[in-house]
């Protein structure tokens, strides 16, 4: 019996963890040049944020596109980033305007999921000089398409997590009975 409350205590407390913000220390290199972060960044943009909305484990902010140097055709976005405490996440703020580079964690799906965090060199359009100088003139024509969104940081656990819980159940009714005989 004593196993049985181990095995569910365990069961517990991983069914539990994707439902809990990651803890995790921030720990950044030396930032990349203008034109490596351009290289490395899936979108690279100029932009005013809208709104901030938490979702999950994360950020999501709205952006006003204004030009565009890689990776945006439409005139809003969003972008992800942490809560900015120990996560990595910007310190970013509605109304503000920052010079973007977004890396695409899509993962194969169709969604647009861009991040950004303080490791990359996202930041203020007025400390942005010498990034928007190198950059040069970008792009400032777009569609007008509403932007992608992921619903969810929790909702790619879902299934995982109730698979998991039918196998543990499984096994646990499969010991259970194996005790009993």
């Amino acid at each position: 019996m004593k196993s049985i409350g181990i095995l569910l205590t365990v069961f517990l407390l991983v069914w539990s963890m994707p439902l809990e913000r990651e803890v995790r220390a921030c720990s950044c290199m030396e930032l990349p040049s203008v034109s490596e972060a351009k290289e490395q960044a899936d979108a690279v943009f100029l932009g005013t944020i809208t709104e901030i909305t938490d979702v999950g484990i994360q950020r999501e902010a709205t952006i006003d596109v204004r030009e565009a140097w890689k990776g945006v055709d439409t005139k809003t976005i969003k972008i992800y980033t942490g809560f900015n405490d120990g996560d990595c996440g910007l310190p970013i703020e509605s109304g503000e305007s920052y010079l973007f580079y977004g890396t695409d964690r899509s993962e194969g799906r169709d969604d647009g999921f861009l991040t950004s965090d303080i490791c990359s060199r996202t930041t203020a359009e007025a400390s942005a000089m010498e990034d928007l100088k190198e950059l040069g003139v970008g792009k400032k024509e777009f569609t007008q398409a509403e932007p992608s969104s992921f619903a969810d940081g929790h909702s790619r656990w879902i299934i995982p997590s109730i698979l998991g819980s039918i196998v543990f159940l499984f096994i646990l009714y499969w010991i259970i009975r194996k005790k009993r005989n």
